[in-house]
């Protein structure tokens, strides 16, 4: 316990006495007060004078009257305290201290000061630039092999490099790590040449043998194993060139390369040091290294000798404050934040923002491999009927922005109304074998995910329909055999810059959400349509046979699509080259600082 602790426990006993007015007090009372012996009481009340809290007077011998009086007020104390911990990067513990302690002006008046320190940092003769943000969470799982949110992505993103590049403008394959490829007639063959002289952050040159490691590391555990399992043989040709084999026509693996999933790690994970905490230090090639990452500050540095050129920011540092809804900035329009992510609504504010709407949907999915009423498609489709989307988005706001019939956002889309009759809804749930059992709502924690179940919980009671919302970290929902204790899940899918991808690996992928609650005969209905897939060339014709998937899984009411989401950010008019990913994010390789004049 620290002095401060200490402090407030006495302050608090004497909560009524103001400051800088004495009062007399024994030993004992103090010994009884901090629950210690008298040796370490005596030690206690000189290290809060020795800290300027306490003005302590002894009684002469033992059990005569001391005299105290209180110098500083509990608000001063721990603003002090929470500005202190701030400073020595224990953001948590903070934000910890003020949440638990403090009154709402002392929380706004030090969420104003943290707002403060969100301000470019230049240090003196190297105009060093620093982008310092808020972010409601740490992102301590950044291997490439693993990443389940859009976060994570995007990070990945900064760090790594991947062998080709999609250019969302132009809409077609770039040369990334691999300068040139080529495939054979059957397209079952693809060859790789590779850039000479890119190095890992921590200096070793990247080579055939890094790239055959970060594709057999990946088989057989990832989202995307459905992809490496198709791998029959994987062979290098010296130090830049290396071929991928299929046992059948692949048109899809050059657009996969491109996915962050498929990011190049190195081969000794950075060395035996490195290699334990490479999920939260990760080693790669792009334009930013990993300084530091931890429960309170997530720090890049520019790779200097990144091989498609210096970035122009130095460093990164994303600074974590858990309280997403009282985030600096959300809430006080006008302030002077360099960046902020937000998918809430503000008012008039000065700084510029970028907003656009997710291409991707939060759905419902109910559980077909599982004995129980999500069974009978009346009964799905009367859950259906009776959730009234737009008053979801009505009453919940935020980053609700319209209903959604489906993951791919398109101009008429933004204008669906879907049908809901409650009083319908509960009828045909009375026809049906319902006899009230409680039924599992899976979810994910986030608190946007969570206030979107409670909602449905209390809608479905409105329907006369139990529904319990059981909420776990998304690594653990991830695990099929939890999915498959579910009856229903809540969750949302974002789809990246090539759409066909994301809902290739959504309906293929074993730790899928979606997939696992497929019935056998939805099954082989979706992977009849995605093997056609893995043949086919263009995107577009990929995209077809994909939304004929989503059409099916819509009719036969396995899933049920709920709303589009907001993207939003907020940024200093300072920054230039900003723009909104596919994931509502700004690649910060882009972004450089223009003076004012």
């Amino acid at each position: 316990m620290d002095a401060e602790e200490h402090y407030l426990i006495l302050r608090t006993h004497f909560e009524a006495v103001p400051e800088q007015e004495m009062i007399e007090i024994t030993m004992e009372q103090v010994t009884d007060l901090l629950d210690c012996s008298r040796r370490n009481a005596q030690l206690v009340l000189n290290k809060l004078m020795e800290s300027g809290y306490l003005r302590w007077i002894p009684g002469r011998g033992r059990g005569n009257v001391s005299r105290m009086s209180f110098r500083v007020s509990v608000s001063d104390m721990l603003a002090a305290k929470a500005r202190q911990l701030v400073e020595k990067e224990h953001l948590n513990e903070a934000w910890r201290l003020i949440e638990s302690s403090g009154t709402q002006r002392m929380k706004d008046d030090f969420a104003d000061w943290l707002e403060r320190q969100l301000g470019f940092l230049r240090t003196d003769g190297e105009e060093q630039e620093v982008l310092r943000f808020p972010f409601y969470r740490p992102v301590p799982h950044l291997d490439p092999a693993w990443v389940q949110r859009r976060t994570e992505s995007h990070w990945v993103r900064q760090i790594f490099d991947t062998l080709l590049i999609f250019d969302p403008e132009e809409k077609r394959i770039l040369p990334g790590l691999a300068h040139h490829w080529e495939w054979d007639e059957s397209l079952s063959r693809w060859r790789f040449y590779l850039r000479k002289g890119v190095r890992f952050h921590h200096g070793q040159e990247m080579t055939a043998r890094d790239v055959r490691f970060t594709f057999a590391r990946m088989s057989g555990r990832t989202s995307s194993e459905w992809m490496f399992s198709l791998i029959t043989d994987v062979q290098m040709h010296g130090r830049y060139c290396i071929d991928f084999y299929f046992a059948q026509p692949n048109a899809v693996f050059p657009a996969f390369l491109c996915t962050d999933r498929c990011s190049i790690v190195p081969e000794d994970l950075g060395g035996p040091e490195r290699a334990e905490c490479f999920s939260t230090l990760p080693i790669g090639t792009g334009p930013f290294r990993m300084i530091k990452n931890n429960g309170s500050l997530l720090v890049l540095e520019a790779n200097g000798h990144y091989f498609e050129g210096r970035p122009h920011l130095d460093q990164i540092e994303m600074w974590v404050w858990p309280d997403y809804e009282g985030q600096p900035g959300v809430n006080r329009p006008g302030t002077d934040m360099q960046l902020l992510y937000t998918g809430a609504s503000r008012g008039s504010t000065s700084e510029p923002s970028l907003s656009q709407l997710e291409n991707g949907s939060t759905y419902l999915t109910f559980n077909l491999n599982k004995a129980g009423i999500q069974q009978d498609i009346q009964f799905r489709r009367a859950m259906d009927l009776g959730l009234d989307r737009e008053r979801m988005i009505k009453e919940l706001g935020c980053l609700r922005q319209c209903t959604s019939e489906g993951f791919v956002l398109s101009e008429a889309k933004q204008e669906y109304k879907p049908s809901s009759n409650l009083d319908e809804a509960k009828r045909l749930i009375q026809a049906s074998d319902y006899g009230g059992e409680p039924l599992n709502l899976y979810t994910y924690e986030w608190l946007e995910n969570e206030k979107t179940a409670a909602w449905i919980s209390r809608q479905c009671k409105e329907m006369g329909v139990q529904l319990n919302v059981v909420k776990l970290p998304i690594e653990q929902l991830a695990d099929p055999q939890v999915l498959a204790q579910a009856d229903l899940l809540m969750a949302g899918e974002v789809l990246g810059e090539q759409a066909d991808l994301t809902l290739l690996e959504l309906y293929q992928s074993p730790f899928s959400f979606l997939r696992n609650h497929l019935s056998p005969e939805l099954t082989a209905y979706v992977d009849g349509k995605l093997t056609v897939c893995m043949g086919e060339p263009s995107s577009d014709e990929r995209m077809k046979l994909l939304l004929d998937i989503q059409e099916k899984l819509r009719s036969s009411s396995n899933v049920i699509f709920l709303y589009h989401s907001l993207q939003r950010a907020q940024h200093h008019p300072m920054l230039e080259g900003i723009a909104l990913n596919a994931w509502g994010k700004i690649d910060y390789k882009h972004i450089w600082v223009k003076l004012e004049t």
